[in-house]
């Protein structure tokens, strides 16, 4: 179904316009070699591969004299991309530099868009919007998470759903009592009041409750099993295509070999592949037991079956919405919406802009 791309109240929805200055995942750095990759961010579909000098080049699909898909094409020695239908031939800046039907003629009046990448382990950046305004700055910072004393598990997610609901399910945490049970929930967690906190375009919730055990994810690699603990959670839109969630396990007793404090840190990296689709990446960090890499490839697994059932949940909301035939319909808010809320009203903001 094509968007409506309206720009209505003062929410964005699954239908306001992408916003489209501003950083993207493209794909793990890992994941990026010597051959041609495409990947649709924000409706526009790109191509990228990894050059010889080791760096990442991104370019637009589409081949500017005929269309076709330049990832079903060459890829030659010299880092140059030759058309698989007509032969035109690109290189990284997107500069035509042959037309074999035509070799006495200068190319250089074709060209195909050349998209501003960063690459920040363990993820390839990249920036559909006006490349003049393209400041790797403007790339979130979370570099801590290469450092020695945190381990790491990773996942990858397509979901059948506009990139806002993922959002939002990042930032009301109530759902994980009835969507996750004891694996992420517990009833205090879910009755706790929530401080919803606003500073330039990033929204922070925060929680903390008393007295429960860690969640079932954690019981293991903490340590800490059925030990009462306080925990303390933050989630924060930070930019549309990126969100992190961290939590503080407090012992104050010290009860497991003195040390009182555990630090899970999630990285969600979420790009709007179309208008009702997205590309989702994130990176489970923990401080505790940081070696372990068996314990690295447990997270990985359990996070996957855990955000399986975000997916699931976002996947049937996009359904109801495009299915279910009722125009006039308008969703209710509660308290614990505030933060979601607050952070559509920033994208709406966005999208303004972006059309002026």
């Amino acid at each position: 179904m094509a968007s409506k791309s309206k720009i209505t109240n003062n929410i964005a929805d699954r239908d306001t316009p992408l916003i489209k200055n501003s950083w993207y995942v493209l794909d793990w750095s890992k994941d990026v070699g010597p051959e041609l990759r495409n990947r649709m961010v924000i409706n526009q579909d790109l191509v990228y591969f990894r050059t010889k000098e080791g760096t990442v080049s991104v370019l637009q699909n589409r081949c500017a004299h005929r269309c076709f898909p330049l990832h079903r094409s060459t890829l030659h020695e010299n880092d140059t991309i030759q058309c698989g239908y007509h032969g035109l031939t690109y290189n990284t800046e997107g500069e035509c530099v042959q037309i074999p039907s035509a070799l006495d003629l200068n190319p250089s009046f074709i060209s195909i868009h050349k998209y501003p990448v960063v690459e920040k382990s363990p993820m390839v950046w990249v920036w559909p919007g006006d490349p003049e305004k393209a400041d790797p700055k403007l790339i979130p910072d979370y570099d801590w998470i290469n450092e020695d004393d945190w381990g790491y598990g990773t996942g990858f997610y397509h979901v059948k759903g506009n990139y806002l609901a993922i959002h939002e399910n990042l930032l009301d945490l109530t759902h994980f009592q009835y969507l996750h049970g004891a694996v992420l929930g517990t009833q205090k967690q879910l009755e706790a009041k929530v401080e919803v906190t606003v500073k330039d375009n990033k929204v922070t919730t925060y929680r903390v409750n008393e007295g429960e055990p860690v969640p079932d994810l954690h019981k293991e690699a903490t340590g800490l099993k059925d030990i009462p603990i306080t925990r303390h959670g933050t989630a924060s839109f930070v930019t549309p295509g990126f969100h992190e969630g961290y939590s503080l396990f407090e012992d104050k007793q010290g009860s497991n070999n003195g040390r009182t404090e555990y630090k899970p840190h999630i990285l969600h990296f979420i790009t709007p592949e179309t208008q009702y689709t997205s590309l989702y990446w994130w990176v489970f960090g923990r401080n505790f037991s940081a070696p372990d890499k068996k314990l690295d490839q447990w997270y990985s697994d359990v996070t996957r079956k855990v955000f399986e059932e975000d997916k699931d949940a976002i996947e049937w909301i996009e359904f109801q919405w495009a299915n279910d035939d009722r125009p006039d319909f308008m969703e209710n808010h509660v308290p614990s919406d505030k933060g979601a809320v607050k952070m559509r009203q920033i994208v709406h903001e966005l999208a303004i802009q972006q059309s002026n």
